[in-house]
């Protein structure tokens, strides 16, 4: 779906049209739910995170004023959610799952090639790493969802390319 289609559905969804929004919903649910997987590591966690975002998106959206910023505001709710989830998991004593357990059937291949790699990257490299690459966000987009600079998002890709180029060239030198 083009920017613009995006655009003219979130318009009509303001204006009370459920099957714009339900056309929204369609569209976005697979990234998102891709996004949050990567995050959580729980198909019905990730896939909960998700449905609980578009019930606030439901009562919010007639609010939104720059219908152009809609992706990267559903991503930044997306995110503020994912971390409230996390809060109550640690307030609650939540042991975290371990690599045997994550949600192969529901990622792309390319995305399990680079979970290992991602995983030793500083947190807000990988987390810049998985919305720019990832969720194919822009770099504007991934600054509005982080509340970070683009030029801080150019710096952050940069130094996580490296620090991926470096790992890459050293595990392919071993024995």
């Amino acid at each position: 779906m083009k920017i613009e289609q995006v655009e003219v559905l979130v318009l009509a969804a303001q204006e009370g049209k459920r099957d714009a929004l339900e056309l929204l919903y369609r569209h976005f649910f697979t990234p998102m739910k891709r996004y949050a997987l990567i995050r959580v590591h729980q198909t019905t966690t990730a896939e909960d995170l998700v449905q609980n975002v578009w019930l606030k998106v439901g009562r919010r959206l007639q609010f939104m004023q720059d219908v152009r910023v809609f992706r990267s505001w559903l991503y930044k709710a997306l995110r503020w959610e994912i971390i409230d989830w996390a809060r109550q998991q640690r307030n609650a004593n939540f042991e975290e799952l371990n690599e045997s357990s994550l949600f192969t059937e529901d990622l792309r291949p390319e995305v399990l090639d680079v979970a290992p790699l991602l995983a030793g990257l500083k947190p807000n490299e990988r987390e810049v790493i998985e919305l720019f690459y990832l969720s194919e966000l822009s770099v504007n987009e991934t600054a509005l969802v982080l509340s970070i600079a683009p030029g801080t998002v150019k710096s952050r890709l940069h130094s996580a390319r490296e620090e991926l180029r470096h790992r890459y060239l050293n595990e392919g030198n071993k024995p």
